[in-house]
């Protein structure tokens, strides 16, 4: 019997790191939502077909809160975690289309200048 009451001691001790391994990845899931949403534009949510920032402002805070006080294994608290599955899920793919693309200055051709490539049609050194 002795080793059985060790194996339920490290299985339950197991359980319990997983479960809070669950709820940290909860907290992150929304506090991600939630800065992700603070860094779009206003126009972009209207552009794509979705709610307002402000509305998922809202959403995310309150996904956040409600997990932070109820917990992700609570009913509240899975309400909270959807809500900001649902913004990462569906909302933030289709903000990322109208978000700016960053473009390189200058182009680069391989094999020139001791490998490290020259400068593109932008360059317009004397000799070149």
């Amino acid at each position: 019997m002795h080793i059985l009451g060790l194996v339920a001691y490290y299985l339950s001790l197991a359980v319990g790191l997983i479960w809070r391994l669950a709820q940290l990845t909860a907290v992150g899931l929304g506090v991600w939502a939630f800065i992700d949403t603070l860094t779009h534009d206003p126009s972009h949510f209207i552009a794509a077909g979705k709610r307002t920032k402000g509305f998922w402002l809202g959403v995310n805070a309150a996904g956040v809160a409600v997990v932070l006080l109820m917990g992700p294994t609570s009913m509240l608290g899975l309400l909270g975690v959807v809500a900001n599955a649902v913004y990462l899920a569906d909302v933030r793919p289709a903000l990322q289309y109208y978000s700016p693309v960053r473009v390189r200055s200058s182009i680069r051709f391989p094999g020139r200048e001791g490998g490290q490539g020259g400068r593109g049609p932008r360059d317009w050194t004397p000799g070149r």
